[in-house]
């Protein structure tokens, strides 16, 4: 293979090594956050394109704490499963995305997401650790109910993920209440994971005005700096470059 090209299981083509110029407006597949400026991968037959960060650290199939049943596998969200959403952030997780997906239970989560800190120490909390679990109740920022994972202290403390940096939640954000996943006959009802709800977008051009910003409104919680030492914590550094390309793409 020539020098600069690499093989990616999500695309069935060889990948050439790119420049993106500070212009461009491609996004990278994986992550959905731009890739100007920045090093990566492109297949033109399948306008498939992927930070080089993004390829070296995503893998295939993972273990993930909010899933510990199964492995997940980073595959496309299929046609029929249009208005569904990640389980952890409940933000759109249209047709054609990657997302990481255990299909016997049809749990679904963003890449991103998978890089959420199971513990984190909140501006809104600061005395007490937040532990990333599936809680009921209100949001304490006062902005609206929980989402099914929400960061909680025993105090009791809870606040959605969007709203535990200390910023007020995406005003895009999906309602909770509109439909649900099909559940796997193991999850528990009292502290395991709850089905996912699902929303339909009411356009194709708001749909990509909402999915551009609720993945930012992920990466930008990444990169808070509380946050982004504890990613670096849980994954020993190997996210690190995964969040200077979105600090990048964010700046």
């Amino acid at each position: 293979m020539a020098s600069g090209h690499r093989r990616h299981f999500a695309d069935p083509h060889v990948l050439l090594k790119t420049q993106y110029n500070g212009t461009s407006n491609h996004i990278c597949d994986i992550c959905r956050s731009k890739l100007a400026g920045l090093m990566g991968y492109r297949c033109s037959a399948c306008d498939f394109d992927i930070h080089e960060a993004c390829a070296d650290y995503f893998k295939q199939t993972i273990s993930f704490f909010a899933h510990p049943w199964h492995t997940l596998t980073l595959s496309r969200m299929p046609s029929s499963c249009d208005g569904w959403v990640c389980d952890l952030s409940m933000e759109g997780c249209p047709p054609g995305d990657l997302v990481y997906r255990c299909t016997d239970c049809l749990f679904d989560v963003h890449p991103l997401c998978t890089l959420l800190p199971q513990t984190i120490r909140s501006p809104l909390h600061p005395r007490h650790d937040l532990r990333l679990v599936p809680s009921v109740g209100t949001c304490k920022c006062g902005c609206k109910e929980l989402s099914v994972w929400n960061y909680v202290c025993s105090c009791p403390f809870k606040v959605n993920i969007a709203c535990a940096s200390g910023c007020a939640p995406s005003s895009g954000r999906q309602s909770t209440n509109s439909g649900h996943h099909a559940s796997g006959s193991h999850v528990s009802t009292t502290a395991q994971v709850s089905s996912a709800s699902q929303t339909s977008s009411s356009s194709s051009s708001q749909s990509l005005t909402v999915r551009r910003s609720r993945r930012s409104s992920v990466a930008k919680f990444l990169l808070k700096t509380s946050f982004h030492v504890a990613v670096n914590a849980a994954t020993g550094g190997l996210a690190s470059p995964v969040l200077e390309v979105l600090s990048a793409a964010f700046s």
